[in-house]
């Protein structure tokens, strides 16, 4: 969940003999909520423009049984100053249940969609190859996992609102600009 879209931050941050200061540095506040780490999972933070940005979780759960069901989605674009849909975790258990909004994960592309109220989105995002770091690493609890990683992903966000038919509201093409990533274990 994304409680905090645009934050700002003053302080100091020590690693080792080093020292970076922070003056009004621009950021977000994040949480991550669950019982552990995922099996499988992907990652999507958009700046859409003009103060909008999405953000997007899709996970499988670590847990016996639950680890059969599909990606769970939290889903939230913040845009024009309101947030969609209005409550963070209504994207992944709100009314009308789980699997409102899907997720397909794979690479080089993934895909989300779904609907809430009187809006649905769709999201594409591709990580091509050259611009994605794969990285092998440790849980703290031994097991593997490997991260794919990018900064410089590609999206297309599709927003539609039912008028009697569903009618595009706004689209999003960015090239090299969102930050994401696929992991699995």
């Amino acid at each position: 969940m994304l409680p905090a879209v645009r934050s700002r931050y003053d302080g100091t941050v020590r690693y080792g003999a080093g020292e970076l200061r922070l003056d009004h540095a621009p950021g977000a506040e994040a949480r991550i909520y669950g019982h552990g780490n995922a099996r499988r999972w992907a990652w999507l933070h958009a700046d859409l423009g003009g103060g909008d940005v999405l953000e997007v979780v899709a996970a499988v759960s670590m847990r016996r049984g639950l680890d059969r069901l599909p990606p769970l989605v939290f889903l939230r674009l913040h845009r024009n100053g309101r947030s969609w849909p209005r409550r963070a975790e209504c994207s992944a258990v709100g009314w009308a249940g789980i699997g409102r909004f899907r997720a397909d994960l794979g690479l080089p592309e993934w895909r989300v969609e779904g609907r809430s109220g009187l809006r649905r989105i769709k999201v594409t995002v591709t990580q091509p190859p050259h611009r994605t770091l794969t990285l092998d690493y440790t849980d703290p609890d031994g097991s593997a996992a490997v991260c794919r990683n990018s900064e410089r992903a590609d999206a297309v966000v599709s927003l539609e609102r039912w008028r009697g038919t569903w009618r595009r509201e706004a689209v999003w093409r960015l090239s090299g600009t969102a930050h994401a990533e696929v992991g699995d274990r």
